[in-house]
C-alpha cells in the first residue's frame, strides 16, 4: 500500500475530510482514518500556518517570529495547534468574507473550501480590496448595485483597478482608519492625487512597495498597526511631511528613509528598534523625532546634524550612551 504524500492531502477539502474521518468509525477503516487524521494534523497545517505568517511577514528572520506575529494579528490563543490556528484563521477569514460579500455566501461556503495558501491569498486580497473600495468617494454605491453585488468576491475585486481608473483621479485625502485592514491592495498606487492618508489602527503587517507612487503625499499615518518593516519606496515620498508609525513592530527603517527630503515630524515610538541608520541625518527639515519605547542601545551621531529639530524624545530605551555630538546639540 502506497504512503499518502502530505502534498496530495493539502490538495483535499480539508474542511469536509476532518469531520469526515472522525464519523468514520467502522473498525477497518479505523487505523486508515487514524493515519489521515495524523498527517493533516501534524505534516499539512504546520507548513500551511508558516506558510501564511511568511505571506504577511516576508522579512522577519525566523519562522518562529512570523508565526507569533500572526497569532497578534488574529488574536489567537498561543497555546493552539498549529493545526487549529490554521481553522481560527480560516474561520475569520471566511467570515469577513461573508460579511461584506453576503450574497456569494448563502450557504456554509466555507466547508467547500480547500485550507491551501492560494485560497487564502485570494481571499485576503480581495476582501482588502472590498475594505479600501468602500472608503473611497462613492464605492460603498457602486458595490451595492444589482449587476455587482451578486458577483463573486474574487470578481468584484478585479474590478477595482478600472474603477479607481475612472473615479478616483482627483482624490486628495482618504480615511482608512480601523476598517480591519490586513493588507493593502497594490491598487493604492494609482490615487496618485493623494495628499493625507490614513491607516492607522488596523492589522498591517506590510506595505505593497505601490505606497511609493502616492508622490503628493504629505501626511501619513501608519500607527497601531503590525508593522515588522517599511519598503524602500517609502523614501520615494518627497512630498512627505508627517510620519506617524508608532505603536508597531519595526526593528529598524530602511536608508531610503533618508529621501525624505520634506520631512518635519516622525512618530517612532512604541516599536522594537534596536538601531537607526546613519541616514536619519539626512533629514534636514526635521523638527520632531519621537524614539521613546524602542530597544535602542546606541544613537547615530548623525542626529547631531539635525539642525530644525526641536523635540528628540528617547525615554524607556536602554540607551547605553549618547554621542558627543548629539549631547552638545541638544545640550543633553
Amino acid at each position: 500500500m502506497h504512503s499518502i504524500s502530505s502534498a496530495s492531502i493539502e490538495s483535499l477539502p480539508n474542511e469536509l475530510l476532518l469531520p469526515i474521518l472522525e464519523a468514520c468509525v467502522v473498525p477497518s477503516l479505523f487505523s486508515v482514518c487514524k493515519r489521515w487524521h495524523h498527517l493533516l494534523a501534524s505534516e499539512v497545517m504546520p507548513p500551511l500556518y508558516k506558510k501564511i505568517a511568511q505571506l504577511h511577514f516576508p522579512t522577519k528572520n525566523t519562522s518562529t517570529q512570523r508565526t507569533l506575529m500572526l497569532a497578534k494579528v488574529y488574536q489567537l490563543n498561543p497555546g493552539l495547534t498549529s493545526t487549529e490556528k490554521v481553522y481560527q484563521v480560516f474561520k475569520q477569514v471566511f467570515t469577513l468574507a461573508k460579511s461584506i460579500s453576503p450574497l456569494e455566501f448563502k450557504e456554509k461556503t466555507e466547508e467547500k473550501k480547500g485550507l491551501t495558501l492560494a485560497n487564502y491569498s485570494s481571499y485576503l486580497l480581495n476582501i482588502n480590496r472590498l475594505l479600501l473600495w468602500k472608503k473611497l468617494p462613492g464605492g460603498e454605491e457602486y458595490l451595492s448595485r444589482e449587476e455587482i453585488k451578486h458577483l463573486p468576491l474574487e470578481k468584484k475585486g478585479e474590478l477595482l483597478r478600472e474603477w479607481i481608473e475612472e473615479n478616483c483621479k482627483n482624490i486628495t485625502a482618504l480615511g482608512l482608519y480601523r476598517v480591519g485592514l490586513t493588507y493593502l491592495p497594490p491598487e493604492i498606487g494609482q490615487l496618485s492625487q493623494l495628499q493625507r492618508l490614513d491607516l492607522s489602527d488596523n492589522q498591517l503587517t506590510a506595505l505593497p512597495a505601490e505606497i511609493g507612487q502616492l508622490f503628493q503625499l504629505q501626511w501619513l499615518e501608519l500607527n497601531q498597526n503590525q508593522l515588522t518593516s517599511l519598503p524602500a519606496e517609502t523614501g520615494q515620498l518627497s512630498q512627505l511631511q508627517w510620519l506617524y508609525l508608532n505603536q508597531n513592530q519595526l526593528t529598524s527603517l530602511p536608508a531610503e528613509i533618508g529621501q525624505l527630503s520634506q520631512l518635519q515630524w516622525l512618530n517612532l515610538s512604541q516599536n522594537q528598534l534596536t538601531n537607526l541608520s546613519a541616514e536619519i541625518g539626512q533629514l534636514s527639515q526635521l523638527q520632531g523625532l519621537k524614539l521613546s519605547q524602542n530597544q535602542l542601545t546606541s544613537l547615530p551621531a548623525e542626529i547631531g546634524q539635525l539642525s530644525q529639530l526641536i523635540m528628540l524624545e528617547l525615554a524607556e530605551n536602554p540607551l547605553k550612551d549618547i554621542p558627543e555630538k548629539v549631547r552638545q546639540r541638544f545640550q543633553l
